[in-house]
């Protein structure tokens, strides 16, 4: 009977989640490179932004409907290589998305028909720890992707996933039936992808001129499923008297369709950040050259609805397990699950994000 409640509460919290409106894009103008990321939400969401050292030994933590965060099985443990900024609403070691300092970003999106990989023969990461751990070891697109058929993710969040790096490679990877589909190279003839599968993208942007089509692009239509193709258009005639940097906030405005909470612009080369909330809309901006990531340095934390403009360095502050357990508090606290996931699923979850955090430290 325990287990039946366990899990009709992990299915009302999958069911609740609703249906987020995520976009991304690669913006290339010239020597410059910039990955745009807006998170749309129905609710509220706490937000941070979080400075990872390298030289962190890491647990990997597994997905299970009746033991969430276990161990994984077989057990798998790495030293972060890299260090990296990443973006959460859940605190350290719990990315959405982010860049390391080689410049590879990660970041996801929701997609409702995402199945993960079950082959057991797989080292299979809760799927924000999986984000963390690919900008903790490698530097490229092709890195990641030769990595798939040894390491995947898990977890109850139907993501689908954009890469990124500094040479100008993307890919996206969603995972339908278990199976890794790839775009990359001359398959993502578009650096783009929102909450659909990729080939639908593309089937719809054909259907537009510039693209093979005879419809017009119309911005002011507000369907969800044409923000890919705002997006590809907005990239196909860059207005080149904006800045590059502006030009990708542009484009985060056009692709915000009412329930944007989040807005982040990563430059790959030039490894900046720049960003902002529904909260506080001034642009922040955080340049990694500014930061310590060597080994034994402090984790730093930024809230990111501050309500500030300009560089934010000089306002990171410690990370604590108190401040962690703060913000795993206020998200789940937000997601309504129905009268048993939130008398059961929503405390455990809190409890365990909290108490596996202790696994990661310094490498000895």
């Amino acid at each position: 009977m325990k287990n039946i409640l366990v899990l009709l509460a992990f299915t009302l919290i999958v069911l609740s989640s609703g249906s987020e409106a995520c976009s991304s894009f690669m913006l290339e103008r010239g020597d410059t490179l910039l990955v745009g990321h807006n998170l749309d939400e129905y609710m509220p969401v706490p937000g941070l932004i979080v400075v990872n050292p390298r030289g962190a030994s890491k647990h990997g933590l597994g997905w299970s409907t009746f033991n969430p965060l276990a161990p994984v099985s077989p057990a798998f443990k790495w030293v972060s290589k890299y260090g990296s900024v990443t973006y959460s609403n859940m605190g350290k070691e719990f990315p959405d998305g982010g860049m390391n300092e080689t410049g590879l970003y990660v970041g996801e999106m929701s997609y409702w028909f995402t199945e993960y990989p079950k082959d057991k023969g797989l080292v299979r990461l809760y799927h924000h720890q999986w984000v963390q751990y690919l900008l903790d070891n490698f530097e490229t697109v092709d890195q990641v992707l030769a990595d798939l058929p040894r390491v995947v993710p898990d977890g109850h969040c139907r993501w689908q996933f954009f890469i990124a790096d500094s040479s100008g490679s993307a890919a996206t990877i969603t995972f339908v039936k278990g199976k890794a589909m790839i775009n990359t190279g001359d398959s993502l003839p578009i650096k783009a992808l929102c909450n659909r599968r990729y080939a639908r993208e593309m089937d719809t942007l054909r259907l537009y001129r510039g693209f093979g089509g005879e419809r017009e692009v119309d911005f002011a239509d507000t369907v969800d499923d044409r923000r890919f193709v705002r997006a590809a258009e907005m990239l196909r005639a860059q207005d080149r008297k904006v800045a590059a940097a502006d030009y990708a906030f542009a484009i985060l405005r056009r692709l915000d369709w009412g329930n944007n909470k989040w807005s982040l612009a990563f430059d790959l080369r030039k490894r900046m950040l720049r960003f902002d909330t529904d909260l506080s809309r001034q642009v922040k901006t955080l340049d990694l050259a500014s930061l310590d990531f060597s080994p034994g340095a402090p984790a730093m934390v930024f809230d990111l609805n501050t309500d500030m403009a300009g560089n934010v360095a000089g306002q990171l502050r410690l990370y604590s397990e108190a401040l962690q357990r703060e913000y795993v508090a206020m998200m789940w606290d937000g997601i309504e699950a129905g009268f048993i996931g939130n008398l059961m699923f929503k405390p455990l979850m809190k409890k365990r994000m909290v108490s596996s955090i202790r696994r990661f430290e310094p490498a000895k």
